[in-house]
């Protein structure tokens, strides 16, 4: 046998192994970074009462999308101060992926939000209005989702308790700058 071939072997060998290991890192998310507002916010001497992140937007990946970011928002907040009320209040066209009609082809993401409000106390709010004008009653969503009537004024309700309201934008899907209330009105 050549010499060469057993050096070959264990180049081949030590590619494979770098390849497998790459690839077993391949499934571990990476972390994002906190929004800049929540960073100013942890700046401050003091806390709000809570902490709401609102998400309104056009397109229905947008929840997906900002998972991440909620993530480590609430993971910050949380090591600052545990018990820190926080509520994701979605009033777009993203709220309608919670339906349960949505939960097969979005497991995932309902698996995350069920996680978010039984393990970490998150409440999260959709708008029952929107859901009506897609002629979607509250029992269209899951019950660890809350359906306000209006999430605008749950929004208001939120800030007079004390809350910040943070706005959260997905970056990841180039999202629109058009006017947000112009939604496309089509089947959930």
């Amino acid at each position: 046998m050549p010499r060469f071939i057993p050096m070959l072997l264990a180049l081949t060998g030590l590619i494979l192994l770098t390849a497998f290991g790459s690839l077993a890192g391949a499934d571990e998310p990476e972390e994002a970074p906190p929004s800049a507002e929540v960073e100013a916010l942890l700046e401050q001497d003091d806390l709000p009462d809570g902490v709401a992140f609102e998400i309104v937007e056009n397109d229905r990946a947008a929840l997906s999308a900002l998972l991440p970011e909620i993530h480590a928002n609430i993971r910050v907040l949380r090591e600052r101060a545990p018990e820190l009320p926080i509520a994701i209040v979605t009033h777009g066209a993203e709220q309608f992926t919670l339906t349960r009609a949505e939960a097969a082809a979005h497991g995932s993401l309902h698996t995350e939000i069920e996680s978010l409000v039984l393990d970490d106390g998150v409440n999260v709010v959709v708008c029952g209005t929107f859901a009506g004008w897609r002629d979607l009653e509250a029992d269209a969503f899951p019950e660890h989702v809350e359906v306000a009537t209006a999430a605008p004024d749950r929004l208001d309700d939120l800030e007079a308790s004390g809350y910040t309201v943070i706005r959260l934008r997905p970056s990841l899907l180039d999202a629109p700058a058009e006017d947000p209330w112009e939604f496309d009105f089509g089947q959930p």
